[in-house]
């Protein structure tokens, strides 16, 4: 395979190298303190908690129930705050968007 003319190959700097390697660190040790954090039982139970608002807004979804939806999901918000305040990484709810129905 030929090389594109005048192409050069990037060498990363020292510094660049000890930059990504601390931000790999970082992100090794967040991991580690959110397994920590999850063998907590009432931590694991509040993920089970989300999980389950997350299934129920799927379903209220298929059955375009949208005040369930809006309900859920200002249900799943709380937790979602407190859980991602103690750095634990949620997935992202399939949230209903619009206009909330009316009454």
């Amino acid at each position: 395979m030929a090389k594109k003319a005048g192409s050069k190959r990037h060498r990363r700097s020292d510094e660049e190298l000890i930059n990504d390697l601390k931000t790999r660190i970082k992100e090794l040790k967040d991991r580690q303190d959110s397994r920590r954090l999850k063998e907590s039982a009432s931590i694991r139970s509040a993920l089970t908690a989300v999980r389950q608002i997350d299934k129920a807004l799927e379903l209220a979804a298929e059955e375009s129930n949208s005040h369930l939806r809006h309900a859920l999901a200002d249900a799943r918000k709380p937790l979602e705050d407190y859980l991602q305040s103690e750095g634990l990484k949620l997935p992202k709810a399939r949230k209903p968007r619009g206009r909330r129905p009316t009454k």
